[in-house]
């Protein structure tokens, strides 16, 4: 029995040894997908070499938008790309005619942060007509173009509403007040994660939202609308908004008011120095992150898929999305942010 199951071994072995022998000698020759290995990669260098990526977001010196600019940079540049940044400094106007501009240019690829839902809209869907291919960042459009890389706003917005249930909702022994400080109402990241946000508060009763707010991505408007919510309810369990750099004004409104260990500051957003210092520091107690140069590399990941696959412009619409961090203001760890970058 022994000698018979150590012949069956040794058959086995000499089987996979050849096995082995032959994968060795496809990897040898290079065979991957029906294709050399030389002729890949001369697909994705000539589908990629000389063509232009241009990056326009809502505004660089921030910190979300510098880092998709570092990671969208790099990227492109190592896969061989051309790389050109329009800065319209939260100028709409500016912004429309720098997009314009760049259709005009025939620019192989766009990247565009979206200020709202519509206003970019159409100038996108000209832009894909014209045989430019658009990957919209984090915020969306109502038009959907080739590609979308960020935030699943909807679920993100549930994952907070969510915590806020757990922390102040039934059987907490707490009041159950919640206010909300809303970004731009128009903007999609600030309609879709309070959708979400909404969405799963009303899930139990003992929530109740108090005011509900925008400040127009206003650091110094939502300090001054959570003092004031303070004011008429000291007794606030937690308030919420889906940009962490704006968020800091509500939790210096808090601060301010002595509640700090009564009132919980959730933010969303880049993992930025900022955030992680305003986490040690008390000003936020829950911060809901997102790697923004890794955003970057996705679009630039995005852009390599659609060039080799030589769809047209908005031929086959997909959505890349990305994962969220939750860094909580007792557990936060200085290598949990990214330091700032200059451009």
């Amino acid at each position: 029995m022994v000698r018979t199951n150590l012949k069956k071994l040794s058959s086995a072995l000499m089987v996979g040894g050849v096995a082995v022998a032959m994968a060795s000698t496809a990897i040898a020759a290079g065979k991957i997908s029906g294709k050399t290995e030389r002729m890949v990669r001369s697909d994705y260098v000539t589908s990629l070499e000389g063509k232009t990526i241009a990056y326009v977001p809502i505004s660089l010196g921030l910190p979300l938008s510098d880092y998709w600019h570092h990671g969208i940079k790099r990227s492109a540049e190592a896969a061989g790309m051309n790389f050109v940044v329009k800065d319209p400094a939260w100028k709409v106007d500016a912004m429309t005619q720098v997009i314009s501009a760049l259709i005009s240019e025939n620019v192989d690829y766009l990247v565009v942060q979206n200020p709202d839902v519509q206003v970019l809209a159409k100038l996108l869907k000209k832009a894909e007509e014209n045989g430019t291919h658009v990957i919209q960042l984090n915020m969306a459009s109502n038009y959907r173009s080739s590609g979308f890389v960020g935030v699943d706003w909807v679920s993100h917005g549930e994952e907070i509403g969510q915590d806020i249930v757990k922390e102040c909702g039934t059987g907490s022994g707490k009041s159950g007040k919640v206010a909300i400080v809303q970004g731009e109402l128009t903007a999609a990241a600030n309609v879709w994660f309070n959708a979400g946000l909404k969405k799963a508060l009303a899930e139990d009763s003992a929530i109740s939202i108090v005011n509900d707010q925008a400040a127009q991505w206003d650091a110094t408007k939502a300090h001054d609308i959570t003092a004031a919510v303070l004011q008429q309810n000291p007794d606030l369990c937690a308030t919420a908004g889906v940009w962490g750099i704006m968020m800091l004004g509500s939790g210096q409104a808090v601060k301010e008011a002595g509640l700090s260990d009564q009132v919980l500051v959730y933010g969303s957003g880049s993992n930025s120095r900022p955030i992680c210092d305003a986490l040690e520091s008390g000003i936020l107690d829950k911060h809901f992150s997102y790697d923004s140069i890794l955003q970057g590399r996705d679009v630039v990941n995005a852009v390599q898929a659609i060039a080799q696959t030589g769809v047209e412009p908005g031929e086959k619409p997909f959505a890349l999305y990305t994962p969220i961090m939750i860094h909580d203001a007792k557990t936060v760890k200085t290598t949990d942010c990214h330091d700032l970058i200059g451009n």
